[in-house]
């Protein structure tokens, strides 16, 4: 196996304190994410000690292009209390430049489609002029805060009413239930209280609310994903077990590492894999999956990532091969490559699914088939066939798990409000506005009760595969769990790393006890 040596990142990195970390690892947790090509770049969120400040003239190699994150230097630093040590400054202007996102719309004209909201458009408008009317919503001008005893009512309130929400639509009630959504669409409020804000999201923004919203979270993706990317630790924590599960598993024999990604999203989980292999003078594929029945996503460019990757590869050297392909086309070719005996290449099928960074919601017959064709493989050529990384967001389990569409409500209804909650945490209040701007471009446009109530139908239809018939539960290491718990900084703030699985094969992080994030690892069974 691969652990002789601890392989570096060449490029510079954010400091989330592990520098305590076991230095025979080879996996470093602090690789977080991939500035841009300009070295001068500066981090959206960087330490306020000055050891971990990046340097301008430190010399950082990206797989991003400069127009996606190209943003000034800027200095006079906020700081904020951030869930991980070494994220806890935030240039001002640089919370403009999110603030911003919509405003550069807006300012300019380009709203094609106002939201009415309460019969009156609906522009929102960002800026740092002013904390209390920043963010600008019709509805809200001149509304005061409310005293904390009815805060707590109306949260209170909302909290019940949400809940005999979903009782009413699993009983077929639609009147009630119309008549509660309306209740709750009078006591939500976007720049209120977790539980408001998010009772305005699901409630507030249907139909063509909700079309509007996507179209300026597509405009924005890019600055939204690499601030949530960079902001809270959800991403970083999946990536992170579940690439130090495949180095560690490799075998020392293997010349190729194959690695089978079920979404590439923005490929960010690949680059610290690139730079591990680099070093270790093997060669590195990447078969990435499309399904014929999915649209493409104006979120993402395939293209472009692939380009990317290859650029950053060539740069260290390393031989590195990405092709897609579809789940049968797939599942023929590696059932005639394992035939052929061609064991020197370590098979890796990696699925991460819905999880809180993620634009696209891929469906859960997409995850069905490709888990059959990982768990068909694996099982039919054993241990020395490869193995399976799954990491998926802490309500994407499968459809047994609830007794009925309220139950599944409430669980998505508990983990957005662990959501929200971790999301306040990282932006206080006087960075709400740069709150409200991720939370309405990146968490909104998946929000919604109809789309709820339709995942839950596809969920009923989907068959449920237990992975444990025919796999093995690949033990993690505790030397990840520690590199896990450091990275999110575990005893500052409210976060939980804790291996669960009776094989001790699935990592979870919590937030207050709610599971936000799960990886597990699975191998065929030993012949």
């Amino acid at each position: 196996m691969m652990q002789s040596e601890r392989i570096l990142p060449s490029w510079g990195t954010f400091n989330i304190t592990c520098s305590k970390l076991d230095q025979t690892r080879f996996y470093d947790p602090q690789i977080d994410f991939f500035m841009g090509d300009d070295p001068d770049f500066s981090s959206l969120f960087t330490s306020i000690d000055e050891a971990s400040v990046i340097s301008s003239n430190s010399n950082i190699p990206t797989i991003f292009s400069d127009e996606l994150f190209d943003l000034p230097n800027l200095g006079d630093e906020i700081l904020i209390t951030s869930p991980m040590e070494g994220l806890e400054t935030i240039s001002s202007e640089q919370v403009t430049d999110i603030c911003g996102w919509i405003n550069e719309s807006n300012c300019e004209g380009n709203f094609s489609t106002p939201v009415s909201v309460y019969g009156e458009e609906y522009r929102p408008c960002f800026s740092l002029e002013s904390s209390e009317n920043s963010v600008a919503f019709p509805l809200m001008n001149g509304l005061k805060t409310l005293p904390g005893d009815m805060q707590m009512n109306n949260e209170l309130s909302l909290h019940h009413l949400s809940r005999a929400y979903g009782e009413a639509t699993e009983n077929g009630q639609k009147e009630l239930a119309q008549v509660i959504a309306n209740s709750i669409e009078e006591k939500s409020n976007p720049l209120g209280n977790k539980m408001e804000r998010l009772a305005f999201y699901l409630f507030q923004l249907q139909e063509n609310q909700g079309d509007y919203l996507r179209q300026e979270s597509i405009k924005n993706f890019s600055e939204a994903f690499k601030a949530f990317y960079q902001g809270l630790p959800y991403g970083r924590f999946a990536h992170f077990t579940a690439n130090s599960a495949i180095l560690e598993s490799m075998p020392s024999n293997a010349t190729t590492l194959h690695i089978v990604d079920f979404d590439i999203g923005e490929g960010i989980q690949w680059p610290p894999v690139i730079e591990a292999i680099s070093r270790t003078h093997k060669a590195l594929k990447l078969t990435l999956l499309k399904f014929s029945d999915e649209c493409s996503s104006p979120c993402q460019d395939v293209e472009g990532t692939k380009k990317r990757l290859l650029d950053h590869a060539r740069e260290l050297g390393l031989k590195l091969h990405i092709d897609e392909k579809s789940v049968s086309d797939l599942a023929s070719e590696l059932t005639r490559m394992k035939k052929r005996g061609q064991d020197r290449e370590w098979l890796v099928f990696n699925c991460m699914f819905r999880l809180p960074h993620m634009a696209r919601m891929r469906r859960r017959s997409h995850i069905e088939e490709f888990l059959k064709v990982a768990k068909e493989i694996l099982t039919n050529y054993g241990a020395s066939a490869g193995m399976m990384t799954l990491g998926y967001g802490g309500t994407e389990t499968y459809s047994r798990a609830y007794s009925g569409y309220s139950s599944f409500f409430n669980e998505l209804l508990k983990h957005y409000q662990a959501m929200f909650e971790s999301l306040e945490q990282s932006f206080p209040i006087h960075l709400a506005d740069a709150r409200t701007a991720l939370e309405s471009l990146f968490l909104a446009p998946y929000m919604s009760s109809l789309s709820w109530f339709q995942d839950w139908e596809e969920s009923i239809e989907c068959s449920n595969l237990p992975l444990e018939t025919g796999l093995w539960g690949r033990k993690l290491s505790q030397e990840s769990l520690v590199d896990a718990k450091q990275m999110v900084n575990e005893t500052e703030n409210s976060y939980k790393v804790k291996i669960n699985g009776q094989r001790e094969n699935e990592m979870v992080l919590e937030w207050k006890g709610t599971s936000m994030v799960n990886v597990s690892t699975w191998m065929g069974r030993r012949n």
